[in-house]
């Protein structure tokens, strides 16, 4: 049996974010309704360590003025083939948005689960735009590249891998990994004695009924 126990220091898992968080106010991947192609964009990274999810960070913005739609944003594990799973570890959701073209503070997700994500194992980050909308995934200045995108019906697949990611920051609290003896409750002890304790028993009870049949001083009834 493993035990993750969850430890004080909060670490950044992933991060494509400039100096002082920086990112690009004017550039973005452009995200759309259900059902058109690009729909959904998804980044994968891959913890160092085993972490708790603690928050997430990005940036995205309307693209027309007044836009009132909100915006989900989902943490999946990778489906085994290299690509977002169908079901999410975690949504959040925020709307509405500031307006494409300006410099817009950086949005700050606070995860309530806090899913487990093991060290080497691929998860992705992916962001969705309600039906009908039209917004942009602000893309990072450091040259963070490549990402994930549907075609409309959950079917995803690789994008240009040239092509910048949308800017984004996992956080995690390190997780420590404690190991238990694999016991069972109520198993700990053996049910019945051991051979070599019957064999004991045995012995004490012939000697106990010897000592008795040689005592001189034993009275008959």
């Amino acid at each position: 049996m493993v035990v993750f126990a969850g430890m004080a220091r909060a670490d950044v898992i992933y991060t494509n974010f400039g100096t002082g968080d920086a990112y690009a106010a004017d550039t973005g991947i452009l995200i759309t309704s259900d059902n058109v192609e690009g729909s959904s964009v998804a980044i994968a990274f891959t913890p160092a360590e085993n972490y708790t999810l603690s928050s997430i960070e990005f940036v995205a913005t309307d693209l027309f003025p007044g836009d009132q739609d909100p915006v989900t944003l989902d943490i999946f594990a990778d489906n085994g083939t290299g690509q977002p799973s169908q079901s999410p570890l975690e949504s959040f959701t925020v709307g509405p948005l500031g307006q494409w073209g300006d410099a817009v503070p950086v949005i700050t997700f606070t995860s309530i689960l806090q899913p487990l994500l093991l060290a080497d194992t691929q998860y992705w980050i992916g962001l969705g735009a309600a039906p009908g909308d039209l917004l942009v995934w602000n893309q990072n200045l450091t040259g963070a590249n490549g990402f994930s995108e549907t075609d409309g019906n959950g079917n995803w697949s690789g994008s240009d891998p040239f092509q910048a990611q949308g800017v984004v920051e996992i956080d995690g609290t390190l997780a420590a990994v404690i190991a238990q003896p694999d016991t069972v409750p109520g198993q700990n002890l053996p049910s019945t004695p051991e051979p070599g304790v019957f064999g004991l028993m045995a012995t004490g009870l012939a000697m106990t009924a010897l000592l008795h049949r040689l005592n001189p001083y034993r009275r008959s009834r």
